[in-house]
């Protein structure tokens, strides 16, 4: 794996080159085809994806009521490797972990993975990498965090002044 790649992506960007070092063996390269379902919402996985080569879109289940119900999927995000994406993070912190979102390759696609037990390994021999990881993913997760709140927010609001 490319170390220049690697301390690109926002996750790795705190890191020493050694520590980059360390982590570069850790990651598995696999491809995917434009189509191909990477993760799957509520499948139970582990793994932390780094994009590498192409764009992958990042969608939810969004049940609809209607006369009959029926779920269509909501794109939340495209992530582009011009970009340094990752994604999977909520699976890769917990022990067991359903995927909360499905991401499908948009186009081909060279992603790197590293499993939560590999990279916990890692942690063991260098603590410091996993404090900088872990503090990156805690970051971003609070960044979601808001957004959902204020979408929240928002949603209440209207559904309040619907109804009034």
């Amino acid at each position: 794996m490319d170390l220049q790649f690697l301390k690109k992506v926002s996750l790795f960007k705190n890191l020493t080159r050694e520590e980059l070092k360390t982590l570069e063996n850790c990651f598995n390269q696999r491809r995917f085809k434009q189509g191909d379902f990477i993760i799957r919402e509520n499948e139970v996985s582990n793994n932390l994806f780094i994009l590498h080569e192409g764009k992958v879109k990042i969608t939810k289940k969004m049940t609809m009521i209607d006369s009959e119900e029926e779920e269509k999927d909501k794109t939340f995000i495209i992530l582009d490797s011009a970009n340094y994406g990752f994604f999977g993070e909520i699976g890769f912190l917990g022990k067991v972990q359903k995927r909360t979102a499905t991401a499908v390759a948009k186009t081909d696609c060279e992603i790197y993975t590293i499993t939560r037990k590999d990279f916990l390994k890692i942690c063991e021999i260098n603590p410091a990498i996993g404090y900088k990881v872990f503090m990156e993913i805690a970051c971003n997760l609070s960044i979601y965090l808001e957004k959902a709140d204020s979408d929240i927010l928002k949603l209440t609001t209207a559904l309040i002044f619907a109804l009034s």
